[in-house]
Protein backbone atom coordinates (compact mmCIF):
# COMPACT_ATOMS: atom_id res chain seq x y z
CA UNK A 1 0.00 0.00 0.00
CA UNK A 2 1.58 3.31 -0.77
CA UNK A 3 2.83 5.72 1.76
CA UNK A 4 -0.11 8.62 2.57
CA UNK A 5 0.70 12.28 1.57
CA UNK A 6 1.41 13.09 5.02
CA UNK A 7 1.66 11.10 8.07
CA UNK A 8 -0.48 11.68 11.35
CA UNK A 9 1.85 13.08 14.74
CA UNK A 10 3.12 10.60 17.07
CA UNK A 11 1.16 11.52 20.12
CA UNK A 12 -2.10 13.43 19.87
CA UNK A 13 -3.12 15.99 22.66
CA UNK A 14 -3.49 15.20 25.87
CA UNK A 15 -1.56 11.88 25.39
CA UNK A 16 1.67 11.19 28.03
CA UNK A 17 5.08 12.24 26.53
CA UNK A 18 8.90 11.53 27.83
CA UNK A 19 10.40 15.10 28.16
CA UNK A 20 13.97 13.05 27.22
CA UNK A 21 12.41 12.55 23.76
CA UNK A 22 11.59 15.27 20.70
CA UNK A 23 8.80 15.06 17.74
CA UNK A 24 6.47 12.98 20.24
CA UNK A 25 3.67 15.74 20.62
CA UNK A 26 1.44 16.44 17.22
CA UNK A 27 2.98 20.54 15.42
CA UNK A 28 1.13 22.82 17.83
CA UNK A 29 1.67 21.17 21.23
CA UNK A 30 4.78 21.01 23.59
CA UNK A 31 5.64 17.79 26.06
CA UNK A 32 5.17 19.14 29.51
CA UNK A 33 3.29 19.20 32.99
CA UNK A 34 -0.34 19.38 33.06
CA UNK A 35 -1.42 22.59 33.95
CA UNK A 36 -3.43 20.83 36.97
CA UNK A 37 -1.91 18.06 39.52
CA UNK A 38 -4.82 16.81 41.73
CA UNK A 39 -5.13 13.98 44.18
CA UNK A 40 -8.00 12.51 42.62
CA UNK A 41 -8.93 11.51 38.51
CA UNK A 42 -6.46 10.22 35.63
CA UNK A 43 -3.84 13.37 36.24
CA UNK A 44 -2.99 12.72 40.21
CA UNK A 45 0.51 11.47 39.25
CA UNK A 46 1.46 14.51 37.72
CA UNK A 47 3.10 13.09 34.63
CA UNK A 48 4.15 14.73 31.14
CA UNK A 49 1.49 15.21 28.60
CA UNK A 50 1.54 16.54 25.19
CA UNK A 51 -0.43 20.45 25.94
CA UNK A 52 -1.48 23.03 23.73
CA UNK A 53 1.44 25.99 23.01
CA UNK A 54 0.71 28.72 24.21
CA UNK A 55 3.94 31.10 23.46
CA UNK A 56 6.38 30.77 21.09
CA UNK A 57 9.40 32.10 21.96
CA UNK A 58 10.72 34.80 24.47
CA UNK A 59 11.30 38.61 23.75
CA UNK A 60 13.99 40.17 24.47
CA UNK A 61 13.48 43.10 27.02
CA UNK A 62 15.30 45.48 29.06
CA UNK A 63 14.24 46.81 32.62
CA UNK A 64 15.88 49.45 34.91
CA UNK A 65 17.95 48.05 37.61
CA UNK A 66 20.53 50.16 39.99
CA UNK A 67 23.33 49.97 37.56
CA UNK A 68 21.40 51.40 34.60
CA UNK A 69 19.21 49.01 32.05
CA UNK A 70 19.37 45.36 33.03
CA UNK A 71 18.40 42.73 29.81
CA UNK A 72 16.79 40.04 29.60
CA UNK A 73 14.34 37.83 27.91
CA UNK A 74 10.70 37.71 29.01
CA UNK A 75 7.34 36.04 28.05
CA UNK A 76 3.77 35.19 29.36
CA UNK A 77 1.07 37.79 30.19
CA UNK A 78 1.89 40.86 32.02
CA UNK A 79 -1.15 40.59 34.68
CA UNK A 80 0.14 36.79 35.31
CA UNK A 81 2.25 35.56 38.67
CA UNK A 82 5.87 35.25 37.45
CA UNK A 83 8.80 33.55 37.97
CA UNK A 84 12.41 35.09 37.87
CA UNK A 85 14.47 32.16 35.87
CA UNK A 86 18.27 32.77 36.55
CA UNK A 87 20.96 30.91 34.48
CA UNK A 88 23.64 28.83 35.21
CA UNK A 89 27.03 30.41 35.18
CA UNK A 90 27.23 29.84 31.65
CA UNK A 91 25.49 32.79 30.78
CA UNK A 92 21.70 33.12 29.45
CA UNK A 93 22.10 30.26 27.01
CA UNK A 94 19.06 27.76 25.01
CA UNK A 95 19.03 26.16 27.61
CA UNK A 96 17.89 28.26 30.04
CA UNK A 97 15.48 29.87 27.70
CA UNK A 98 14.29 26.51 26.77
CA UNK A 99 13.54 25.42 30.75
CA UNK A 100 11.92 29.41 31.17
CA UNK A 101 9.69 28.20 28.43
CA UNK A 102 8.55 24.61 30.23
CA UNK A 103 7.80 27.65 32.99
CA UNK A 104 5.75 29.94 31.03
CA UNK A 105 3.39 26.88 29.66
CA UNK A 106 2.15 26.47 33.37
CA UNK A 107 0.80 29.88 33.17
CA UNK A 108 3.30 32.09 34.55
CA UNK A 109 5.07 35.12 33.06
CA UNK A 110 8.72 34.54 33.25
CA UNK A 111 11.95 36.79 33.43
CA UNK A 112 15.17 35.48 32.64
CA UNK A 113 17.69 38.86 33.60
CA UNK A 114 20.86 38.54 31.76
CA UNK A 115 23.20 39.07 34.64
CA UNK A 116 26.67 38.66 31.62
CA UNK A 117 24.62 41.60 29.26
CA UNK A 118 24.37 39.42 25.92
CA UNK A 119 27.88 37.32 26.58
CA UNK A 120 27.77 33.28 26.79
CA UNK A 121 30.53 31.48 28.28
CA UNK A 122 31.94 28.63 26.51
CA UNK A 123 34.77 26.99 28.84
CA UNK A 124 35.14 27.43 32.77
CA UNK A 125 37.94 30.35 32.40
CA UNK A 126 35.20 32.19 30.72
CA UNK A 127 32.43 31.35 32.86
CA UNK A 128 34.24 32.49 35.90
CA UNK A 129 35.40 35.73 33.91
CA UNK A 130 31.63 36.60 33.18
CA UNK A 131 29.91 36.03 36.43
CA UNK A 132 29.41 38.96 38.81
CA UNK A 133 31.86 38.63 41.71
CA UNK A 134 28.78 37.84 44.12
CA UNK A 135 27.11 35.52 41.76
CA UNK A 136 30.66 33.49 41.21
CA UNK A 137 30.25 29.87 41.66
CA UNK A 138 32.51 27.68 44.20
CA UNK A 139 32.64 24.97 41.94
CA UNK A 140 32.58 23.42 37.68
CA UNK A 141 29.74 23.15 36.31
CA UNK A 142 29.41 20.97 33.35
CA UNK A 143 31.04 21.31 29.90
CA UNK A 144 29.60 23.66 27.65
CA UNK A 145 29.79 22.61 23.92
CA UNK A 146 28.80 25.70 21.28
CA UNK A 147 30.80 28.43 19.29
CA UNK A 148 33.49 30.71 21.01
CA UNK A 149 32.51 34.26 21.44
CA UNK A 150 35.06 36.53 19.83
CA UNK A 151 35.72 38.67 23.20
CA UNK A 152 35.82 36.76 26.29
CA UNK A 153 33.08 38.65 28.35
CA UNK A 154 35.12 41.08 31.47
CA UNK A 155 34.47 40.84 34.80
CA UNK A 156 31.22 42.97 36.63
CA UNK A 157 30.80 45.23 39.52
CA UNK A 158 30.19 42.68 42.45
CA UNK A 159 26.64 43.78 43.59
CA UNK A 160 25.57 43.45 40.42
CA UNK A 161 24.21 39.97 40.03
CA UNK A 162 21.97 40.93 43.26
CA UNK A 163 21.20 43.85 42.49
CA UNK A 164 19.71 42.77 39.15
CA UNK A 165 17.97 40.23 41.04
CA UNK A 166 16.09 42.82 43.27
CA UNK A 167 15.16 45.11 39.98
CA UNK A 168 13.87 42.01 38.15
CA UNK A 169 11.50 41.81 40.89
CA UNK A 170 10.65 45.20 41.45
CA UNK A 171 10.18 45.32 37.67
CA UNK A 172 7.76 42.68 37.46
CA UNK A 173 5.63 43.72 40.24
CA UNK A 174 5.19 47.32 38.81
CA UNK A 175 4.28 46.14 35.26
CA UNK A 176 1.61 43.24 36.54
CA UNK A 177 2.47 40.80 38.77
CA UNK A 178 0.97 40.70 41.68
CA UNK A 179 2.78 37.53 43.26
CA UNK A 180 6.29 36.39 41.81
CA UNK A 181 8.95 33.53 42.23
CA UNK A 182 12.71 32.78 41.65
CA UNK A 183 14.04 29.54 40.07
CA UNK A 184 17.52 29.01 39.11
CA UNK A 185 20.00 26.47 38.26
CA UNK A 186 23.89 26.29 39.65
CA UNK A 187 24.83 29.87 39.92
CA UNK A 188 20.99 30.54 39.66
CA UNK A 189 20.21 28.39 42.46
CA UNK A 190 22.48 30.56 44.58
CA UNK A 191 20.91 33.57 43.08
CA UNK A 192 17.60 32.41 44.61
CA UNK A 193 18.77 31.85 47.60
CA UNK A 194 19.82 35.41 47.51
CA UNK A 195 16.49 36.49 46.12
CA UNK A 196 14.96 34.92 48.53
CA UNK A 197 16.58 36.99 51.18
CA UNK A 198 16.61 40.15 49.56
CA UNK A 199 14.26 40.73 47.05
CA UNK A 200 10.79 39.87 48.66
CA UNK A 201 9.63 37.27 46.49
CA UNK A 202 6.67 35.01 47.04
CA UNK A 203 8.65 31.53 47.14
CA UNK A 204 12.34 30.51 45.58
CA UNK A 205 13.34 27.26 44.35
CA UNK A 206 16.89 26.34 44.28
CA UNK A 207 18.53 23.86 41.69
CA UNK A 208 22.39 22.62 43.06
CA UNK A 209 23.55 25.85 44.00
CA UNK A 210 24.81 27.58 47.10
CA UNK A 211 26.11 31.23 47.75
CA UNK A 212 29.48 31.77 48.22
CA UNK A 213 30.78 33.64 51.77
CA UNK A 214 31.49 36.45 49.33
CA UNK A 215 27.97 36.95 48.16
CA UNK A 216 26.67 39.06 50.58
CA UNK A 217 24.04 35.98 51.03
CA UNK A 218 23.39 33.81 53.99
CA UNK A 219 20.46 31.24 53.32
CA UNK A 220 20.19 31.00 57.40
CA UNK A 221 19.09 34.89 57.58
CA UNK A 222 16.21 34.59 54.54
CA UNK A 223 12.89 35.85 55.82
CA UNK A 224 10.57 33.09 57.25
CA UNK A 225 7.07 33.86 55.26
CA UNK A 226 9.50 32.55 52.07
CA UNK A 227 9.04 29.26 51.47
CA UNK A 228 11.67 27.29 49.52
CA UNK A 229 11.96 24.26 47.52
CA UNK A 230 15.40 23.21 46.96
CA UNK A 231 16.48 20.40 44.70
CA UNK A 232 20.32 18.19 44.70
CA UNK A 233 21.81 15.26 43.73
CA UNK A 234 23.59 12.48 45.62
CA UNK A 235 26.26 12.38 43.26
CA UNK A 236 26.44 16.30 42.88
CA UNK A 237 30.55 16.71 42.90
CA UNK A 238 29.80 20.68 42.79
CA UNK A 239 27.46 21.03 45.68
CA UNK A 240 27.79 17.62 47.44
CA UNK A 241 25.25 16.82 50.37
CA UNK A 242 28.13 17.28 53.01
CA UNK A 243 28.13 20.96 52.40
CA UNK A 244 24.05 20.78 51.49
CA UNK A 245 22.65 19.06 54.15
CA UNK A 246 24.47 21.16 56.74
CA UNK A 247 22.81 24.19 54.87
CA UNK A 248 19.37 23.56 55.08
CA UNK A 249 20.07 22.20 59.10
CA UNK A 250 20.78 25.35 59.79
CA UNK A 251 18.22 27.31 57.96
CA UNK A 252 15.53 25.29 58.85
CA UNK A 253 16.49 25.71 62.67
CA UNK A 254 16.60 29.24 62.26
CA UNK A 255 12.79 29.14 61.12
CA UNK A 256 13.23 29.29 57.55
CA UNK A 257 10.69 27.49 55.83
CA UNK A 258 12.86 25.00 53.36
CA UNK A 259 12.07 21.91 52.13
CA UNK A 260 15.38 20.13 50.70
CA UNK A 261 14.37 17.46 48.29
CA UNK A 262 17.15 14.93 47.52
CA UNK A 263 17.79 13.00 44.63
CA UNK A 264 19.76 9.40 44.84
CA UNK A 265 22.49 8.93 42.24
CA UNK A 266 21.79 12.06 40.54
CA UNK A 267 24.82 14.39 39.38
CA UNK A 268 25.07 18.51 39.06
CA UNK A 269 23.00 20.03 36.09
CA UNK A 270 20.58 17.37 36.52
CA UNK A 271 17.51 19.51 34.65
CA UNK A 272 19.08 20.19 31.76
CA UNK A 273 18.21 16.59 30.22
CA UNK A 274 14.05 18.11 29.86
CA UNK A 275 15.29 20.31 27.21
CA UNK A 276 17.03 19.23 23.74
CA UNK A 277 19.53 22.28 23.88
CA UNK A 278 20.11 21.40 27.50
CA UNK A 279 20.82 17.50 26.44
CA UNK A 280 23.65 19.06 24.44
CA UNK A 281 24.87 20.70 26.93
CA UNK A 282 25.00 18.42 29.37
CA UNK A 283 26.99 15.65 27.21
CA UNK A 284 29.32 18.17 25.89
CA UNK A 285 28.14 18.19 22.59
CA UNK A 286 27.37 14.82 22.01
CA UNK A 287 23.99 13.51 22.95
CA UNK A 288 23.37 10.76 20.96
CA UNK A 289 23.85 7.48 22.67
CA UNK A 290 24.80 9.64 26.10
CA UNK A 291 23.51 8.02 29.84
CA UNK A 292 21.62 10.63 30.90
CA UNK A 293 20.23 11.16 34.78
CA UNK A 294 17.68 8.61 35.37
CA UNK A 295 14.39 10.42 33.55
CA UNK A 296 12.07 9.30 36.52
CA UNK A 297 13.93 11.26 38.81
CA UNK A 298 14.27 14.26 36.71
CA UNK A 299 10.91 14.49 36.32
CA UNK A 300 9.68 14.29 39.68
CA UNK A 301 11.89 17.09 40.27
CA UNK A 302 10.39 19.04 37.73
CA UNK A 303 7.01 17.94 38.56
CA UNK A 304 7.50 19.05 42.25
CA UNK A 305 8.98 22.42 41.05
CA UNK A 306 5.80 23.09 39.28
CA UNK A 307 3.14 22.05 42.01
CA UNK A 308 5.28 24.31 44.69
CA UNK A 309 4.65 27.43 42.43
CA UNK A 310 1.06 26.37 41.64
CA UNK A 311 0.87 26.36 45.69
CA UNK A 312 2.56 29.76 46.33
CA UNK A 313 2.06 31.92 43.78
CA UNK A 314 -0.88 31.08 41.62
CA UNK A 315 -4.07 33.08 41.50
Amino acid sequence: MPSPPFCCCVLPRSARCSLYQVGQCCAGTVCTMPLECTSRGSRSECLPECRTQTLKNLTRVEFPSKFGMTPGFEGGKKNKPAVVVMQEWWGVNAAIRDIAMHVAEQGYRVLVPDLYRGRVAVDRMEAVGAAPLRTRPLTTCPPLHQPATPHPPRPRHRTRGVDDVVSAVQYLRATGSKKVAILGFCQGGAMALCGAQFAGVDAAIPFYGIPGNFTGCDPVKIPKGVPIQAHYGTNDTSFPTSRVVPLYNAMTAAGVYAKLNLYEGLPHAFLNAITPAGRVLFSNGNPVGFNFPSEKLVTQAFSRMTNFLRLHIRY
